[in-house]
């Protein structure tokens, strides 16, 4: 407690911008940066978004540009308005304490995330508190405090999805992006027939279907029977689906590794755009990353162990009931164990937070906040700084790498070897690290190692 409650006089140039000795121009370099990457950020998810969810063409005419720029506007003031309160913070406070980052941060996050629509607030409040959730952890795991658990992150991944399919087997259980989602990892047969009917196109449903009655090859020949013998296995009278349970279980397996293979796939080709033209076979390693076999993996597990238990446990007991998902949703869970991420599994548990509260307030038990979101994020995104200031090794690399990218490098040239007396090890990442200082500005020496 002692080591918190110390004094810095620094200045901002010997602190925080170490590349130029002026306020001002610190905030204006961030600034133009920041809104530059904001908007190579923006414009290819919203544009890949937009062809996705099959926008009109009045969306691209009227909507798109717009939406593009008002994110680019707020991710960008959110970075360029933290060193600018940075800097008030410390002149109106005479010098540093270990406040320093968060009430700065605090103060720039609510001036952002007003800027946002409306519509993104809560999206972007539950992101950022998993990432405050995930470097909090990691926090108390590096003082000791919270010992380390095997399988942890898969072990709450499975808890959470237990939850979420019990809900999606119930009538009103989920809605909106949710429900979406989860209809997408296991399709929507185990849905209640109202729901059904309210979500499903009017138009008939196109089935898949493999046609090789033209095909005189051999291997055709095998998977026609192959297919013809698993479509052949009988289903309970209880179940939902069309065909056979293994027909069922199979199907949503194979659906579920192309898909994920996909999405990760299109990740990695997002990633190797900007060195495609330096070095094209970054395309076909980006195809053949072994990430997109093990994503694939992943779903394709959940998907068939969520479906397979679901269809075994109305065999065993000659009954269906939506505890069963309880059980089924918790075994599928642990398909995490092809693609571990303790990202996934808050992002998870975030959201089925926000879920049940809300189920709470419609429901007239939990009281309902005004503007929670903005509240919510303003926090998150404080409690990020605070660790990306004081203790930048404890945040998730992805996130760290993600703000250094945001600022041009500039969140890595703070001298947080003068932040070192707190006992946070501020210069754990940078442990070589000394800015070249004007000095004319300032007599701070490099220390003698």
């Amino acid at each position: 407690m002692a080591a918190y409650s110390k004094f810095l006089t620094h200045t901002c140039y010997e602190l925080g911008h170490t590349w130029t000795p002026s306020c001002l121009q610190a905030s204006k370099d961030i600034a133009i940066y920041g809104l530059k990457h904001s908007f190579k950020i923006y414009a290819p998810l919203y544009i890949i978004s937009a062809i996705l969810r099959r926008k009109g063409f009045d969306y691209y005419l009227k909507k798109l540009m717009p939406e593009i720029l008002q994110s680019t506007v707020f991710l960008g003031t959110n970075a360029f308005s933290f060193i600018a309160s940075f800097c008030l913070w410390r002149k109106v406070l005479g010098g540093v304490y270990i406040t320093s980052a968060f009430l700065p941060a605090l103060c720039a996050s609510f001036i952002a995330i007003s800027l946002e629509r409306k519509s993104r607030r809560g999206l972007l409040a539950v992101y950022i508190s998993t990432i405050a959730t995930e470097m909090i952890i990691n926090m108390l795991m590096y003082r000791k405090i919270l010992p380390p658990v095997k399988n942890a992150e898969v072990l709450l991944f499975s808890c959470v999805m237990a939850v979420y399919m019990f809900l999606f087997r119930m009538k009103d259980g989920l809605q909106g992006s949710t429900l979406s989602a989860i209809r997408f990892l296991v399709g929507s047969s185990e849905l209640p027939q109202s729901v059904k009917e309210k979500h499903q196109p009017s138009s008939k449903k196109v089935q898949f279907n493999l046609d090789l009655h033209q095909s005189k090859s051999a291997v055709a020949k095998i998977l026609e029977v192959c297919l013809q013998r698993v479509r052949s296995f009988p289903k309970h009278r209880l179940c939902p689906h069309q065909h056979s349970c293994l027909s069922y279980t199979l199907g949503g397996c194979v659906r579920m590794f192309a898909s994920g293979f996909a999405i990760q796939g299109a990740i990695h080709l997002l990633g190797s755009l900007p060195v495609l033209f330096k070095r094209p076979k970054a395309i076909v390693n980006a195809i053949k990353h072994r990430d997109n076999f093990y994503c694939g993996a992943f779903l394709a597990s959940f998907s068939g162990l969520f479906r397979g238990v679901s269809c075994l446990l109305r065999w065993l007991r000659n009954s269906d009931s939506e505890l069963h998902a309880l059980i089924s949703g918790f075994i599928a869970g642990w398909s995490m164990l092809w693609y571990r991420s303790q990202s996934i599994a808050l992002y998870s548990a975030s959201k089925l937070l926000e879920v049940l509260y809300m189920k709470g307030i419609d429901a007239g038990h939990l009281p309902s906040f005004r503007h929670a979101d903005t509240v919510l994020y303003a926090i998150a995104t404080s409690l990020v700084f605070h660790a990306a200031v004081f203790e930048p090794h404890t945040l998730r690399p992805a996130y760290w790498k993600f703000l250094t990218k945001l600022t041009n490098g500039k969140f890595g040239e703070m001298n947080r070897r003068l932040l070192d007396v707190y006992g946070t090890e501020a210069s754990k990442a940078f442990p070589d690290f000394w800015p070249v200082y004007d000095t004319r500005y300032t007599k701070l020496q490099k220390p003698i190692s």
